[in-house]
């Protein structure tokens, strides 16, 4: 007689994979948590956006759209709460509102136990995990880490508990095997890893993640879940944005938000929403993935289903469950978390030197651009300085060095302007993100790009004159490269205002093309200055072209007392009648470096102008 044998299946929701960092067995008693009790509440929030539509010869056109509507809802310590709502319902906006990361105003309460919570205070009580984790790739996990440590915790901290908080939270994250790795070369989930680590280093009772599973594999997507819980178990409320998990890491939520069309249709526990469904007689089928099913049902066109979800989300619209939560905490235990409202940032000067640090790390690391750059602008100055080999000093030469320093000026203005107009386009949204949430002055980004610029600027400038100067057969000297210099310098401050002001090229070009045309046709190559009318003639100084061809044009010619002539009835006699002719003046020299060096600052000032005006709108979250 055969006795069958019982036939093995294997259980995804409770195999190693799905179990792997739960941490439930480091459950905390709840009141022993660190924080103490807090609860989150909002209650009410409406959450609208304006859009302008620009018309020409009409006024622009204002349009308000309505993104949430009365949503309510709560979130204690030690609960892990998903966000859940097919695309386009508000998921990201809800968590933006209620973190206070969102730039636009809301109406409705926003609570933190019982009490109104400011967005100063909310930034710095809270961590929030971006969707897309954009950051400088260049740098390590581990300088990375160290990094915003250093400007994320408490300036008193000695740097043994800094370093002790660091390896705590890497291997608490499981990130030793990738401490070595450039970002870069990182993958989704070992990004997320150090997205999420970045934000626990200085402790905050509430964690924010938006849509921390999006782009990974079923087993990355878990592992980050089962982390985010053992997280919250501790006592902090993690809340996060899901789309359509998998099973196993649906059920891993203790409380579920679900939003359809701005509108709340559920919160509770995950073992409840069957009940709800259950109502309106719907039930999730066997070995269906339960979350498919529950956003199949919020997406559905089927005009029965919607108004089933319509009668689903007038049931949850009350504010009773909300108010439960009001009136259970103290003034005692609302102190539990001031230590973080207490903690006191790095110097200005500190700052400063930790991100120029990070500055010449990315420059260093990114050096085949930097070379590529170089390579670009020593061949194209081969290419100018080759029709004028060996220039001899004769009134026919004149045309030719004045030839030589017109194109040398012309050409490398440009060149080093459009080399400059990038500045901000790759780096702004990360440190946009950074400065919203108070990590460090956007004063601190902005002085560190100037000295790198400064130094690559003064570096590649001194290589470039030497090869053109030497094709040419000019002197290489101290004072003209100086002079040279600054003028290069002046171009890349004038490059960087561009691209501080404006976040798409073709307004770059647009506005550089208007002032390029005026400004090179004032630049005395082309017109004698003497002639120009009244008007014209004192725009001139705003021109770097003419303040450029001018200042080296003097250098050129002040010292000349003779030049060789052939021809009596076209004679240039000396350097003065040269620059003369031009118009350009002799004694002028010191004033064109003092215009030169107030558009350096001017430039600059404006430049910051730039930044902090684009730093008030919303960050890329």
């Amino acid at each position: 007689m055969f006795v069958m044998e019982k036939t093995k299946s294997l259980n995804l929701r409770y195999n190693e994979m799905c179990n792997d960092w739960d941490g439930l067995h480091d459950c905390i008693d709840p009141k022993k948590y660190e924080h103490g009790q807090l609860v989150l509440s909002w209650k009410r929030l409406n959450v609208s956006v304006e859009k302008i539509t620009q018309k020409f010869f009409q006024k622009s056109k204002i349009t308000r759209q309505q993104i949430l509507y009365n949503v309510s809802g709560n979130v204690q310590c030690g609960n892990l709460l998903g966000i859940m709502g097919p695309s386009g319902s508000g998921k990201t906006t809800l968590m933006a509102t209620i973190s206070h990361r969102t730039k636009g105003n809301f109406e409705g309460e926003l609570l933190l136990n019982g009490r109104p919570v400011s967005e100063e205070v909310m930034i710095k009580i809270s961590g929030f995990v971006p969707q897309h984790d954009i950051t400088f790739e260049q740098l390590t996990t581990l300088e990375h880490l160290y990094l915003m440590a250093n400007l994320k915790m408490d300036r008193r901290t000695t740097k043994t508990a800094l370093k002790a908080r660091v390896d705590y939270t890497v291997i608490a994250l499981g990130m030793r095997e990738f401490l070595d790795t450039t970002l870069s070369m990182s993958s989704g989930g070992e990004r997320k890893k150090v997205a999420l680590a970045v934000q626990l280093l200085n402790d905050p009772p509430i964690l924010f993640c938006d849509e921390v599973t999006t782009g990974l594999d079923s087993y990355s997507a878990t592992h980050i879940v089962n982390t985010l819980k053992r997280i919250a178990r501790t006592g902090k409320i993690v809340i996060c944005t899901i789309h359509q998990p998998a099973s196993g890491v649906f059920d891993k939520f203790d409380e579920i938000v679900l939003l359809s069309n701005g509108r709340l249709a559920y919160q509770g526990p995950v073992p409840m929403i069957n009940q709800l469904f259950q109502k309106f007689n719907y039930k999730c089928p066997d070995l269906y993935n339960k979350a498919d099913f529950v956003i199949s049902i919020m997406n559905s066109d089927n005009e029965q289903t919607k108004r089933n979800v319509d009668e689903m989300c007038k049931l949850s619209s009350t504010d009773k469950q909300t108010d439960l939560n009001y009136d259970l905490f103290n003034d005692q235990i609302l102190l539990d978390y001031t230590q973080h409202l207490q903690i006191q940032k790095p110097l200005w000067i500190t700052q400063l030197i930790l991100i120029l640090n990070r500055s010449i790390i990315c420059l260093l690391r990114n050096y085949k651009v930097k070379l590529l750059e170089l390579g670009t602008i020593m061949f194209l100055g081969v290419i100018l300085s080759t029709p004028y080999l060996d220039l001899k000093f004769d009134t026919k030469a004149v045309q030719n060095w004045q030839g030589f320093w017109f194109s040398l000026i012309t050409n490398s203005i440009f060149q080093y302007c459009y080399t400059s107009i990038i500045t901000y386009q790759a780096e702004f949204p990360v440190v946009h993100r950074e400065v919203s949430n108070n990590i460090y002055a956007l004063s601190v980004y902005y002085i560190s790009q100037i000295v790198i610029t400064f130094i690559w600027t003064v570096l590649e400038t001194m290589m470039y004159t030497y090869l053109v100067f030497w094709v040419v057969g000019v002197n290489w000297e101290l004072l003209i490269v100086t002079t040279f210099v600054i003028n290069m310098l002046i171009c890349r401050s004038y490059g960087s205002v561009l691209s501080a002001f404006f976040d798409k090229f073709e307004n770059i070009v647009i506005f550089s093309l208007v002032y390029d045309y005026l400004a090179v046709s004032l630049c005395g190559a082309y017109i004698s200055l003497g002639t120009l009318p009244f008007i014209l003639y004192y725009l001139k100084y705003f021109s770097i072209f003419f303040l450029g061809c001018e200042t080296l044009s003097i250098l050129q010619w002040k010292d000349i007392t003779f030049i060789p002539c052939l021809d009596v009835d076209n004679c240039l006699r000396d350097g003065k009648e040269v620059l003369l002719s031009y118009g350009y003046d002799i004694d002028r020299f010191n004033t064109d470096i003092i215009i030169l060096g107030s558009f350096y600052v001017v430039l600059y000032m404006l430049g910051y102008y730039g930044l902090l005006r684009r730093t008030k709108k919303q960050p890329a979250y």
